[in-house]
């Protein structure tokens, strides 16, 4: 089965690196730069040697993500370390073999698409397989999507931006109400921070009758800039007008493979993966070392109040 998913089109790599000035020798001298920041930061943790060249190119990968942005590859790499400490169930590796064949994880179709939009962007799609609630776990889609994620920072990143497309005919109130929206909103505050990815748009594929009170619930929970990026698309022709059809699995009238064997391959992926993401399970942030933000004086927020004259 080809890896058609993970392995960098060539063509999109180097429309990158010339879009973003991302040349060998500036590639090499930046991530050396990140490289000795992360050595002056006490709660990032300490690689080892061996891991050397993969660390390099897991910072070329985010260098591509941040538009060769030095001061947002730190971020990037921060928050990816901090975001492991802060929600542990997400990178949660330890039996993936058992678990990419639970009924948990054959529940929910997540994959992203084989091939980029004309623009150089990335399909994520997901879907729930029936309207049974009782094998949702919201904490599954976060999962799904870093193993995706990692996986491509791993094997080389050639595109920048998403559209994320969603068929909701199985979503119910039911899986509406399993979400804690404290905890979305701030897994997703710093998810943007660790995986820097443009959202282009979601398409949200045959809205359910509840879709008004869906939106209402989550509305305070989610960016302005997010909910203006949503289209509601009550049938495929809708679609077709966002994403061409030749991007799309047969089940969506497009002619790129059917989500069958998309999601065969994902799995394949996942569990070529297993030692690697094992290797990098224990690599968090330690928070009790985190250099603390030294407060700046400010003589705005300075009143006659508070001046003692001898």
């Amino acid at each position: 089965m080809p890896e058609y998913h993970v392995i960098p089109n060539e063509e999109e790599v180097k429309r990158l690196k010339k879009e973003y000035g991302l040349t060998k020798d500036q590639i090499t001298k930046d991530v050396a730069t990140v490289r000795s920041w992360m050595l002056t930061q006490p709660h990032l943790p300490k690689l080892p040697e061996s891991k050397n060249d993969e660390i390099d190119f897991w910072i070329e990968g985010f260098l591509r993500l941040t538009k060769n942005n030095l001061e947002k590859t730190k971020v990037a790499v921060e928050s990816h370390f901090r975001l492991k400490t802060m929600f542990p169930q997400v990178y949660d590796v330890c039996d993936l073999p058992n678990y990419v064949e639970s009924d948990v994880y054959e529940y929910l179709t997540m994959v992203m698409m084989p091939k980029h939009t004309p623009d150089g962007l990335k399909i994520m799609y997901y879907y729930f397989n029936d309207n049974n609630s009782y094998l949702f776990r919201p904490i599954e889609i976060y999962k799904r999507m870093r193993l995706m994620l990692d996986i491509y920072q791993k094997k080389g990143i050639d595109f920048t931006g998403i559209h994320v497309l969603i068929d909701t005919r199985h979503i119910t109130l039911a899986h509406i109400s399993q979400f804690d929206l404290f905890q979305l909103k701030n897994l997703i505050k710093h998810a943007q921070k660790a995986y820097p990815l443009r959202l282009k748009h979601t398409h949200i594929l045959f809205p359910p009758s509840f879709i008004d009170v869906a939106k209402s619930i989550l509305k305070p929970f989610v960016s302005k800039k997010m909910f203006a990026r949503l289209s509601f698309h009550k049938n495929i022709e809708t679609l077709w007008e966002h994403i061409p059809r030749d991007v799309l699995p047969i089940e969506y009238g497009g002619y790129n493979g059917n989500l069958d064997m998309i999601r065969e391959e994902w799995k394949t992926l996942i569990l070529k993966n297993n030692d690697w993401f094992l290797s990098n399970e224990n690599y968090k942030s330690d928070e009790s070392k985190r250099p603390k933000k030294k407060k700046s004086f400010s003589y705005d927020k300075m009143s006659f109040k508070t001046l003692i004259l001898d």
